[in-house]
């Protein structure tokens, strides 16, 4: 009988993590095409953990890569580390801060909105945006706060995993994941603190050292391990969802991050037939660039809509428009400008 925990050590690619970006970039889109009230915050607002899905799945690649790297290679070379970073994350990112500036100054340059756009340019290109930009009222590029916590992730903790111990790491993190939990379950601060140090980050990076230790992952596949499980998860997730209520924000980012565990200990779970279908995979592999983009994607479709109808567009059919307009646009950035840093960061690869 194979190992298991084998199988999973020799897994270089976890064919369900591109079906849950796709969910989580849809999850976004479905958040920022709608409004919100108390009536419909569970169809709506809910949308916004499409981030927390992110960043637990985040949390949990990134030290599995690096985990690996130490153990194929003695260390971790952080040099090759932030290069394949550096390519995969500042072209696009930086094209789009440029088209938002031209767009803002042609349209907004005279609005207090407009205004403030400006004086935040300086946070948004040092990707700091979570820390010194009010994401209260209607921020241009607000959406990017997601971006900049990755990027604070990616500057500090890859240096904790090189000169501590799996050991030493895992107590660290498990440490910070504790306190900042009560510091966001108890605190009139919580909601905003959440903006910059997600626990969903620090679950991801817990079950990355949970599952590389062999004992570690024996004990998660006693839970975790039968084949249903990710199903299971899925709906705990749906319902916390649903149904809101005091800590539960909490319970959910540990929730996708046993969502995570739960498709990524096997391969062969209940939920992989649908996370691995081709339209999910691709919407996965193009996410970065449908974030990026889909808010350009929306108010272009919304300003057409305009001109054409004279009316807004229903919030469903607005999604829908936007999804489309995200992807096409994705694509071809994918296809004629990420490529080649993309082929140019492989060189990095260990």
């Amino acid at each position: 009988m194979h190992d298991p925990y084998i199988g999973f050590k020799e897994q270089r690619h976890f064919g369900s993590l591109d079906g849950l970006r796709a969910i989580s970039i849809l999850a976004v889109i479905w958040h920022h095409c709608h409004t919100f009230s108390d009536q419909s915050w569970h169809i709506s607002a809910a949308g916004a953990q499409g981030v927390t899905l992110f960043f637990a799945i985040s949390g949990f690649l990134i030290v599995t890569l690096l985990l690996r790297e130490r153990d194929a290679h003695g260390a971790i070379q952080l040099s090759k580390f932030y290069a394949r970073r550096a390519f995969r994350i500042f072209p696009l990112y930086y094209l789009v801060l440029c088209i938002y500036i031209a767009v803002v100054w042609i349209f907004e340059r005279h609005t207090n909105t407009g205004q403030e756009f400006f004086n935040n340019l300086l946070y948004f290109a040092t990707y700091t945006s979570n820390w010194f930009v009010s994401l209260e009222g209607r921020v241009i590029f607000y959406f990017v706060w997601s971006l900049a916590v990755e990027e604070q992730f990616y500057m500090v903790w890859p240096w904790v995993e090189r000169h501590l111990t799996s050991k030493t790491a895992f107590m660290a993190m498990a440490g910070i994941v504790l306190m900042v939990g009560i510091w966001q379950l108890f605190s009139s601060a919580g909601v905003a603190m959440a903006a910059k140090l997600p626990l969903a980050i620090g679950g991801g990076v817990l079950l990355a050292h949970g599952l590389h230790s062999k004992r570690g992952f024996a004990l998660a596949w006693v839970f975790l391990g039968w084949r249903w499980c990710s199903v299971a998860m899925a709906v705990l997730c749906l319902a916390l969802l649903a149904y809101p209520f005091k800590g539960g924000a909490l319970l959910v980012s540990f929730a996708f991050v046993f969502l995570v565990a739960a498709c990524v200990i096997r391969e062969d779970h209940g939920l992989a037939l649908p996370l691995k279908l081709r339209p999910l995979v691709y919407l996965g592999t193009i996410s970065y660039g449908m974030y990026l983009l889909h808010m350009l994607s929306k108010n272009a479709v919304q300003r057409l809509a305009g001109a054409v109808i004279g009316s807004h567009l229903p919030e469903s059919v607005l999604f829908a428009a936007t999804v489309a307009v995200s992807v096409c646009a994705a694509t071809l950035s994918f296809r004629y400008f990420e490529t080649p840093f993309l082929r140019l960061k492989s060189r990095f690869n260990s």
